[in-house]
């Protein structure tokens, strides 16, 4: 509670925070629950995070704060308009939000910026709880285990992070911190554990491998010099047994250790190559027997033997310093919570365009009762020193302005603080203090402190100071993309003015004012764009930010960028692949790849040839090699000679049109069990067999997996969710989709029956469109199959007429379907009873009550 102001009302935390309290004398049958007290923690914590996530996605039902650009604002007012509640855009999970993908991405760019300002991290530092600390299992109640009170877990771990952080930050245990990061996470299992990164200063860094041995150990120390070392090390940190060892254990991928144990034995600690240093692991002959099997220095995960003594748990502890791509531990330690969802549909967009992040966020949220116990207590999850803040980037009269619904919008562009932003504030205290003169936008903030409250800046009093990050801006914006290169180059702008102004002369724009000073010569912004951004982003975004330089920057030095860039672009796959040739060609296929999706081709740029294996430039699109990789089984090409005569006259029938490029569509026609995924096999192992391309796809996730490459059809066509009767689907003409369309002799979708016939005619015009052909699917040969005794389309609160007419059968396409009728049915072949009972079901020749019900003989009915 608030000491300083009063209030009525609690909040739910508060509430239930309370609740968990122990108390001496007074039972709390809460902490006696066992599994229950777990499944109330996370219920109780979901109930919390509901309220909050209800607050944004409802706004009906509370105050609604709205933000517009306050340029907006005025042209509003102009245009006659006086009510908040008619403009502005709805916040839809802001980065106030801890835990939400903005929250994480910020936290991320403020840890880049600390990089900035005081380099690599030194250390990486690994804390994970041990829930048999005696601090917990002395308090456990008679029959309790650790999991039965993960109260207890969450207070005992959050003490225990406390007294490491004050131990590493003021006890100086690795040398003088300048700056550190620390996240708490959760494990699938429920355990929380912490990352930690340290920047030391200058005279503390770890600089040779001694200085390496002197804090950081590999080996299983000696048991009759350190015996209690000696079972800390065996009891906390040992790897495995995994790989030959035991090749069911979790961190087997692909029948490799995802961690690279066991490691080589190696007598000295060796400087790493953009890695972590190879430690010391010499073949000593100690061995211990853990899990079934004989351990010995090659497991040792890396560790610090004062804090293993010190703290008794999981401690793993790395120099870094020597890792080049260091935005890649950050990124791993912002990664959020555990997400466990899967769905195949597009970004959820609300009715105004907007992409709902609430949703998203809460449909993949997956929680364990120690992080809800550790959230009801409100315990810090994130901590970073020094302090990052964010400064506003804007042109004039294009800030942001926090009003309520209710408001007249006059009275908020009449109040002062409204023309008020951090940047023109900025550019007041420039005015007044020559001093202030001397920074850059940027190193602001080292200095002086914002009062958000009442928008100004303050001198600072003491030596606490924070760092500045200026918001990115993107070349494509154009002007405001100049300001901020005249932000980070002019010192003691005192107006959006001054800045345009060079030797005295008023320039028209920021860009004029940029070339005037030289900023912008010989594409030097474009250089400093991707050299910062290639600090902050990962190389999927490099490569996105470099072709849209190349479509929309008019870069003329396109060549020296790219030589330039080259190495950045290409980190992710640099650790799988150290061939430079190779990774150049990676790097172009992804180039290529995004500038057709610009609809822009990638040999108009002057970048290096792209070349497959046999020295050609003739290079597939990733969607069209996916596809040509899939695998045909011998199984699937023997499935021919076991089709009975309808599946065979069906197959002839469509291998027929495949070779001779006749365009045909068919519709295989059959109840369940009589064959259809059988001869889609068949097929589709026959096309690719002759070294041609077979998509396979269907209506259901769960019918599409079962053919061999198979996909979604919403997911291969792009086909839009919301479909009108002139709908498209979503690829471009020059996409990898309309590629892998073009070359495909067969398409099969099956569960055609239950789709919505605007899907399948939304394919049929983009096909005639990328193939340039008035035919049918453009002159392709497509097979549809299904049932329509069984599931049919689904129409929200939809009657039977307007169900039937979204299905295929009231197509356009119908009357020129080849149908292809299979009766057999072959999985019921011993109860041919059962098959025509059902099959009369379905073609509603068996007798009904009413209109609704049928009558099941009693020898088919199971008693319950």
């Amino acid at each position: 509670m608030n000491a300083t102001k009063s209030r009525k009302y609690v909040s739910a935390r508060e509430y239930y925070a309370f609740k968990l309290q122990v108390r001496k004398k007074l039972f709390n049958i809460i902490l006696f629950g066992g599994r229950l007290f777990q499944q109330w923690a996370v219920d109780m914590y979901i109930k919390i995070e509901t309220m909050r996530l209800d607050w944004y996605s409802k706004p009906a039902n509370q105050k609604v704060i709205r933000a517009d650009l306050y340029q907006g604002l005025v042209d509003t007012v102009i245009a006659g308009e006086s009510r908040g509640d008619r403009i502005g855009k709805r916040i839809v999970l802001p980065r106030t939000f801890p835990g939400g993908d903005r929250d994480m991405q910020r936290r991320f760019l403020d840890a880049m910026a600390i990089v900035q300002r005081w380099g690599k991290p030194d250390y990486f530092v690994t804390m994970t709880c041990n829930p048999y600390w005696e601090e917990i299992t002395i308090e456990l109640l008679p029959g309790q285990l650790p999991q039965d009170r993960p109260d207890l877990v969450a207070r005992v771990y959050r003490a225990k992070q406390r007294s490491m952080m004050d131990l590493l930050i003021k006890g100086k245990h690795f040398g003088e911190v300048a700056a550190y990061v620390h996240v708490t996470e959760f494990q699938k299992r429920g355990l929380p554990h912490e990352h930690i990164l340290l920047i030391m200063k200058a005279k503390s860094k770890l600089r040779t491998p001694d200085d390496y041995d002197r804090v950081i150990s590999a080996e299983i120390p000696d048991k009759k010099k350190y015996p209690v070392l000696h079972d800390l090390v065996v009891k906390h940190m040992l790897h495995g047994p995994c790989g030959a060892l035991k090749k069911s254990c979790p961190c087997m991928i692909d029948g490799q250790c995802r961690f690279h144990y066991p490691r080589d034995f190696c007598d000295a600690t060796l400087q790493g190559k953009d890695s972590y240093p190879i430690y010391r692991r010499r073949d000593d002959g100690v061995r211990v027997r853990i899990r079934g099997a004989d351990l010995d220095n090659r497991w040792v995960v890396p560790y610090n033997p004062f804090l293993l003594m010190t703290y008794n748990c999981h401690i793993n502890v790395e120099a870094c310093s020597s890792i080049k791509a260091v935005k890649y531990l950050f990124k791993y330690i912002y990664k959020g919570h555990d997400k466990a969802s899967f769905a195949f549909e597009q970004d959820i967009i609300n009715d105004g365009g907007i992409i709902d992040e609430i949703r998203q966020y809460r449909d993949a949220r997956c929680i364990s009762p120690p992080e809800a116990i550790y959230r009801i207590f409100g315990f810090k999850m994130f901590g970073v020193s020094p302090a990052v803040l964010q400064l506003q980037l804007h042109l004039p009269n294009m800030h942001t302005v926090a009003f309520q619904a209710y408001e007249n919008l006059e009275d908020v562009v009449a109040r002062p603080s409204s023309s008020k932003s951090m940047l023109t504030e900025y550019f007041g205290m420039n005015q007044k203090y020559p001093e202030a003169r001397k920074l850059l936008y940027r190193e602001f903030p080292e200095h002086y402190r914002w009062i958000a409250g009442n928008k100004k800046w303050q001198p600072r009093k003491n030596k606490r100071s924070q760092i500045g990050r200026l918001v990115h801006a993107h070349p494509a914006e154009g002007e405001r993309y100049y300001l901020r290169v005249l932000l980070n180059h002019v010192r003691g702008a005192t107006s959006f003015d001054d800045l345009k102004t060079v030797n005295g002369k008023a320039c028209g724009s920021f860009r004029e004012a940029c070339e005037q000073l030289g900023l912008i010569e010989h594409d030097r912004t474009l250089d400093d764009c991707m050299t910062e951004a290639g600090t902050f982003q990962m190389p999927t975004a490099l490569r996105r930010l470099f072709a849209t330089i190349l479509v929309f920057c008019e870069a003329t030095q396109i060549r020296q960028l790219w030589d330039k860039h080259l190495a950045s672009m290409s980190e992710d796959y640099r650790r799988t692949q150290s061939n430079e040739a190779a990774l150049e060609q990676m790097v172009l296929r992804d180039i290529r790849d995004l500038l057709q999706s610009m609809g822009k081709d990638i040999k108009l740029y002057g970048l290096p040839d792209l070349v497959d294996a046999d020295g050609s430039s003739n290079f597939d699109n990733t969607e069209v090699t996916e596809e040509r990789q899939v695998k045909v089984d011998q199984e699937h090409l023997d499935l021919f000679s076991c089709l009975n005569n309808e599946q065979l006259a069906g197959f002839n029938d469509i291998m027929d049109h495949v070779t001779n490029q006749k365009s045909q569509i068919f519709f295989v026609d059959g109840p369940g069990g009589t064959g259809k995924t059988y001869l889609y096999k068949a097929l589709l192992a026959k096309v690719r067999s002759m070294g041609l391309i077979a998509i396979a796809t269907a209506t259901s996730g769960i019918a599409a997996s079962i053919m061999p490459g198979g996909r979604t059809a919403h997911s291969r066509f792009k086909i839009p969710i919301k479909l009108t009767d002139n709908s498209m689907c979503s690829f471009t003409k020059q996409s990898g989709t309309a590629e892998l369309l073009k070359q495909a002799s067969l398409i099969i979708w099956d569960e055609a029956a239950m789709t919505k016939r605007q899907a399948v005619e939304t394919l049929d015009r983009s096909l005639q469109d990328i193939m340039e052909c008035s035919l049918p699917f453009g002159g392709k040969v497509v097979v549809f199959g299904g049932d329509f005794r069984q599931v049919l389309p689904v129409v929200t609160r939809g009657t039977r007429a307007q169900i039937t007419d979204a299905t295929l059968l009231r197509s356009y396409l119908w009357q020129k379907i080849r149908k292809i009728r299979l009766t057999r049915n072959m999985r019921a072949q011993t109860d041919p009873w059962f098959s025509e009972y059902l099959l009369r079901i379905g073609n509603g020749t068996e007798e009904t009550i009413g209109d609704d019900y049928v009558h099941l003989p009693e020898d088919i009915v199971i008693a319950y």
